[in-house]
């Protein structure tokens, strides 16, 4: 904050530190004290302007090494002038004799000059090694009749309104610039919540004016705008819909037109407007929040009168302040969003890495036999699942699933299928009656979500060779032999929560020698190319005859099945999950049927 100290009589001294925010304050102190010294409102508000450009100067290009020095104002009131000496500590610049305004409008550079030399009548800047003193003073406006006479001069009053006008809207500008350097650095500390909001928007209403606000948001272009901040405490507004039609409201009009919606007494709210509920009669403006081209919502402002509620600088400040608070919500929303994401993935990861340790670190390995698979999602999870377990005569059961979708509630269900699958291994000798008990115990929870799960079950007895298939809407399983004839292998059976009460068959089949059976997922056979056409079973049963055919470990037949499929799809990501169970027979290659 900015320290004053003043002396007896009429004079004053402000010393403030540089700060933007303390100019303002040490500006609106010199104003205070000249009018207290019955300088007129028009040359007070004046000097008020000439302290902000040259305090702005002095902060701005303040040294480094003076930033523990104050910035002070001098100031001395006469009969006929005012004196001002601004006292800084920058590395100073020349003075031009006569600055002219900048021909961009929108330069900061010489502008401030120029309206120091037009608002006074006399300018000097003594430019020193630690200090430098820019001294100016002004003749004061004479109160009596000769005063008077100078009204009719219709160049002077033009150009004291010009300057009027203009020193009332630079010092809104700085008005606004001075509290965006406040909520600039409330924002780099993390200040992006509600109160922030309600805080940046009364600062709003204070420089302006104005007597009420109500901020909104728009849920999404095509919803709702949701009250987020009133000047009214305990005020609640109910949302506004936003559809074409929606005329009774200027806050949905401003929305729809993408432009400010002006209401006073010539052109009042209408009756079921929402905004009425601050009473008439009410005059202000709803600005309408674009950020990017998306709508972020609206700020409705205004006063209790039928007049006009604001100047155009006015108004470029709450276009200023809305547009501001509008941007500064965009990006707290990113960041909440990018947050969000980077939670998920973790998350997902970790689903990932669970889904994982679901799948058997080690498969049975059944006389005879060796057991491998595979599983790759299509996102961070799924919903394919395979699973096998060794019974008390040695026997094998084995399960491969596929839950209907992709994502968590996919993974969650295969999640659940294991623990039902490993909770009933006395029915693994009977595939079919499994599968039942399955269905019984998932129906209900796949209903709820409107989901299914297709499945396969195999029983392998080992000893005599011999295969028992149920299956719930699952694709066929392929098996062949050293005869060089692949077979699919598909019983019928409604997929897992469709009907509660489904029953399932079986069908058994005798391994041919050498055998090499796949228990597969559609992500295999349903890969597609570039041109949309599907990989199909015949490339899978042709590469599963040629492995039988040649006794083909189950290493080499798995890296040509991944490498068929990821061939086949030339690059394209995969839009399904890929899972396999591979069985092979451990019989010497070159062993004949007998």
């Amino acid at each position: 904050m900015s320290t004053f100290l003043s002396r007896p009589g009429r004079h004053l001294v402000v010393a403030f530190p540089p700060d933007l925010a303390a100019v303002r304050d040490a500006s609106r102190q010199v104003r205070l004290f000249l009018e207290q010294q019955g300088v007129i409102e028009n040359e007070s508000a004046g000097w008020e302007l000439v302290c902000a450009e040259a305090g702005n100067n002095a902060v701005q290009h303040v040294r480094a090494e003076a930033l523990d020095k104050k910035v002070e104002f001098l100031v001395g009131v006469a009969q006929d002038r005012v004196d001002l000496q601004v006292v800084d500590h920058t590395a100073g610049f020349d003075m031009e004799a006569s600055p002219e305004l900048p021909d961009d409008p929108l330069a900061e550079h010489g502008r401030g000059l120029f309206l120091m030399h037009s608002l006074t009548d006399g300018v000097n800047y003594l430019r020193g090694t630690n200090e430098n003193r820019l001294m100016l003073w002004r003749r004061r406006a004479v109160q009596d009749a000769s005063r008077t006479a100078l009204s009719g001069d219709v160049e002077a009053a033009a150009l004291e309104s010009t300057l009027q006008t203009m020193t009332e809207e630079l010092a809104g500008c700085y008005e606004s610039l001075s509290a965006i350097f406040r909520f600039t650095a409330e924002l780099n500390r993390g200040a992006q919540d509600a109160e922030f909001t309600q805080r940046w928007l009364g600062e709003l209403a204070q420089v302006t004016g104005a007597e009420w606000y109500v901020f909104r948001l728009a849920e999404n272009p095509m919803g709702w705008l949701t009250s987020a901040a009133c000047s009214r405490e305990g005020c609640v507004l109910a949302p506004i819909p936003l559809i074409s039609e929606n005329r009774d409201s200027v806050e949905a009009r401003a929305a729809g037109g993408r432009q400010d919606m002006w209401f006073d007494g010539s052109a009042p709210l209408l009756p079921g407007d929402s905004l009425a509920t601050f009473g008439r009669p009410l005059s202000g403006l709803c600005h309408p929040i674009f950020v990017g081209g998306t709508l972020l919502g609206t700020l409705a402002i205004g006063r209790s009168t039928t007049l006009p509620a604001f100047t155009a600088g006015q108004v470029n400040i709450i276009h200023t302040f809305a547009d501001f608070l509008g941007i500064q919500l965009r990006n707290a929303r990113i960041q909440i969003e990018y947050v969000q994401g980077q939670v998920l993935t973790r998350e997902l990861e970790i689903a990932a890495n669970i889904q994982r340790s679901l799948l058997p670190m080690r498969l049975p390995e059944p006389s005879g036999f060796h057991l491998a698979g595979f599983s790759r999602s299509a996102s961070k999870v799924g919903g394919d699942f395979f699973d096998a377990i060794t019974l008390d005569d040695g026997s094998v059961v084995l399960a491969i699933a596929d839950v209907m979708g992709k994502g968590v509630p996919a993974a969650l269900f295969a999640a659940t299928f294991r623990s039902y699958f490993r909770a009933r291994p006395d029915l693994g000798l009977h595939p079919e009656l499994l599968l039942s008990w399955l269905n019984r115990r998932l129906h209900d929870d796949l209903d709820r979500v409107d989901m299914f799960v297709t499945a396969q079950i195999v029983h392998i007895d080992v000893v005599n060779r011999t295969i028992q298939v149920a299956a719930a809407g699952h694709c066929p399983l392929v098996c062949a032999g050293l005869d060089g004839i692949a077979v699919e292998v598909a019983p019928e059976g409604l997929p897992l929560g469709i009907a509660a009460l489904t029953e399932y068959s079986c069908m058994s089949f005798r391994l041919p020698p050498g055998s090499r059976m796949l228990m597969l997922t559609d992500g295999i056979v349903e890969a597609r190319n570039p041109a949309g056409q599907l990989l199909g079973y015949e490339p899978v049963k042709d590469l599963l005859q040629r492995a039988a055919a040649a006794g083909q470990p189950s290493d080499s037949i798995q890296s040509e099945l991944l490498a068929l499929v990821d061939a086949y799809r030339c690059g394209l990501e995969p839009h399904d999950d890929l899972t396999y169970l591979l069985v092979s027979e451990t019989v010497p290659v070159g062993v004949k049927p007998a």
